[in-house]
């Protein structure tokens, strides 16, 4: 069955409300790149004003248009709008698309035509795009409806919310090299959702790399899931602003949308596989080489120069890109000695001196043995390649030519990626157009070469982790005991569980909470401590007070029926100098939990996201560095195991200073099943286990905070 996007980007008609002739008008530009871009099928102005537009036959309205229309364009003005849907709709339209600006976003009475012609669509079925969007664009229909000449044809798709980027992407295609399967502008996005074009594109045999611009994300985990999904067939990169506080200003004035926390955003996008980029032509040139590079099997790179210097920044900036540049066997730097100048290194990188910029096919030759070699996954050439005719002689432009030739097919043949920086790479040679027409990318800075064919090995890399399926939603089963707990603590109108209500939360869901036992009175406590087992630690249990050590109301290392008595008056005396008698529980007894790594697990709730897990280790780690890791639940064991090692004092966990290394597994284990406790639990806002001890053999949950959600603010 075809997705209900198809008719959408293959229509056999298009209407357009505002069509125009005006130079300037966003009708008139539209309607031109229609007609100038060689769409097949009926094109059908719509304006009461003229007969003729484009030496086309013009319509009053869509009611006077014989048969029926698949695509309905609309720049009219704000007021003429629920007309021009419901006459779409009558005559038959799959999909809308509202260019006119003005609603949603400008009050009350934009958000009522919003909200009526969203009803409208959605009783028939209809796709709408927009409203205050630039358009679409569609290689295969031959149909342009952005106003934007000659657009490059190619295989990445773009998603857009906002026209200007769309306007910038084509200019660099333009500039570059390459092309577009589809572009959409999206716009205040009332129809069409996000995760619906991400699921169309990841089935079109057209699209290889999609290309994301996002101010805002809603509906956040359908997002994730479509995104996991489909980054399991093809790459998707991303341009997500509001990382700092003036960029997410600027985005929600344009949209009106709410950014989640960009910590959040960065992990969510690392765990579902996108490519996250900061800058426009980032995003074109990390989806160009994706699009046109053979996908590598590992990181490991070759790099070759005439010049040292150019190796050596080539090869810190591999390294900080994460790429492996590996000394490569003996028998390689045989295969390469004969086509390097005299003493030349030919261990990586290679430097094949001045011998190449009179024959530049000794590159040829050198890539060659490169790629031939099994350690060796991809390969960077810097320097002064295509420029070889200005340094030296103008008979080297042939060679260059040819040697782009042959290094086209050498990829062809091995299925390994060639990426070139050269300073020359602005020149309008020939060399370059063969080059970009061969598929290997050519760049005119190191760094972004380099950071490109990172992105394009870690892609490939993430593939089989990616591949492992999180369990469904339907999948989960909720405790019955946690839910009871759950409902008698909101039904009592309770903000927060008591910490023996939480543990036992814990506990449903076999996460490693210590046995313990709540005390009313000093005896009490004494014979819980002898039935747990010295030494043993007490804290109070009250809803007002959840900084329990701030108020002294935990005492720890108790080693006598004495001592318990000691330290249960002292707790409850300090207790009743912050909240009323009435209002404390009791005293938690536990027994002292042996040494370990502190650790923190958390998770809280974010607006655009849902549940988020936490993973830092504790003390200075998380009160001062914030060195803390994130991911959405739900979490795999892949992506617990990625936020263990994605913190910076990861190497503690794997012991240091004689330590023996911790129980990385629990950890993972906790981390996963905490995932599934939000997951069945909507109502709670925020989880906090800190501390969580590490031992080398299994972990202790000390401490538990859980906060209950509002009324109004449950994410499922």
């Amino acid at each position: 069955m075809a997705h209900p996007l198809e008719r959408v980007f293959q229509p056999r008609s298009v209407a357009i409300f505002g069509a125009s002739e005006v130079p300037g008008k966003a009708g008139e530009r539209r309607t031109r790149s229609l007609v100038q871009g060689g769409f097949a099928g009926r094109i059908l102005p719509i304006n009461p004003k003229r007969d003729r537009i484009f030496d086309l036959p013009a319509f009053p309205g869509i009611e006077a248009i014989d048969g029926e229309v698949d695509l309905a364009m609309i720049v009219i003005p704000p007021r003429q709008i629920p007309d021009a849907v419901a006459g779409s709709i009558a005559k038959g339209a799959k999909g809308i698309v509202i260019i006119t600006a003005g609603l949603g976003e400008s009050g009350a009475e934009g958000k009522g035509i919003e909200a009526e012609i969203l009803g409208m669509a959605r009783e028939a079925g209809v796709q709408l795009i927009g409203p205050n969007c630039s358009g679409m664009f569609s290689a295969a229909a031959a149909m342009n409806l952005l106003g934007i000449p000659e657009i490059r044809t190619g295989h990445v798709a773009v998603l857009a919310q906002s026209g200007n980027i769309i306007d910038s992407l084509t200019h660099y295609a333009r500039a570059k090299g390459g092309g577009f399967s589809k572009i959409l502008s999206v716009g205040n996005a009332i129809g069409v959702r996000l995760h619906e074009v991400l699921t169309y594109l990841a089935e079109d045999p057209d699209t290889r790399v999609i290309a994301l611009y996002l101010e805002g994300i809603r509906e956040g985990r359908d997002f994730l899931e479509a995104a996991r999904e489909v980054t399991k067939v093809k790459p998707v990169v991303a341009l997500k602003v509001g990382r700092t506080r003036a960029g997410a200003r600027a985005a929600a004035s344009h949209t009106g949308s709410l950014a989640g926390d960009d910590a959040v955003v960065d992990a969510a996008f690392r765990q579902a596989g996108i490519l996250r980029v900061t800058n426009p032509d980032e995003l074109f040139d990390v989806a160009r080489v994706l699009d046109a590079c053979p996908p590598p099997r590992g990181r490991r790179v070759a790099i070759l120069s005439e010049g040292g210097g150019d190796n050596s920044v080539a090869a810190d900036n591999a390294e900080r890109h994460g790429l492996e540049v590996p000394v490569l066997p003996a028998e390689t730097q045989e295969r390469l000695r004969p086509f390097l100048l005299a003493g030349m290194p030919a261990s990586n990188p290679i430097d094949y001196g001045g011998t190449a910029e009179e024959d530049p096919h000794r590159i040829t030759e050198c890539c060659r043995v490169c790629l031939e070699d099994d350690t060796v996954d991809g390969i960077f050439v810097t320097g002064f390649f295509g420029g070889f005719r200005d340094i030296i002689a103008p008979h080297v432009a042939a060679l260059e030519e040819q040697t782009a030739r042959e290094l086209g097919a050498l990829v062809r043949a091995h299925g390994k990626p060639l990426v070139i920086n050269t300073s020359y790479a602005h020149a309008p040679y020939p060399t370059f157009d063969i080059l970009r027409e061969e598929g290997v990318p050519v760049f005119d800075g190191p760094d972004r070469a380099v950071q490109c064919l990172a992105a394009l090995m870690q892609y490939h890399s993430g593939l089989p982790a990616r591949r492992a399926r999180p369990r469904a939603r339907d999948e989960l089963r909720p405790s019955p005991a946690a839910a009871a707990l759950l409902a008698e603590a909101k039904g009592r109108g309770h903000a927060s569980l008591l910490e023996p209500e939480g543990l036992r939360l814990l506990g449903e869901y076999g996460l490693p909470v210590l046995p313990s036992e709540t005390a009313a009175t000093e005896e009490d406590a004494v014979r819980a401590a002898r039935r747990l087992g010295y030494p043993v630690v007490l804290k109070v249990v009250s809803r007002d007070i959840l900084h329990k050590s701030d108020v002294g109301g935990v005492a720890l290392h108790l080693g006598s029926d004495a001592e318990v008595g000691d330290a249960f008056r002292r707790i409850l005396t300090r207790a009743r100098e912050v909240t009323s008698p009435d209002r404390i529980g009791g005293v938690l007894v536990t027994p002292l939990a042996a040494k370990g790594t502190e650790c923190v697990l958390g998770m809280s709730v974010d607006p655009v996201f849902g549940p988020v897990l936490m993973f830092g280790l504790g003390g200075v780690f998380v009160e001062v560095l914030r060195d803390v890791s994130f991911r959405v639940a739900p979490v795999t064991e892949d992506d617990a195991a990625d936020m263990l090692g994605e913190i910076k004092g990861a190497r503690v966990l794997g012991g240091i200073r004689g330590e023996p290394p911790r129980d990385a597994a629990a950890l993972r284990e906790a981390l996963q099943k905490l995932s599934t406790l939000a997951l069945c639990h909507p109502e709670i806002q925020e989880i906090d286990l800190n501390p969580v001890l590490a031992h080398e053999k299994g972990i202790s949950i000390v401490d538990c905070r859980v906060i209950l959600a509002g009324p109004d603010s449950r994410w499922a």
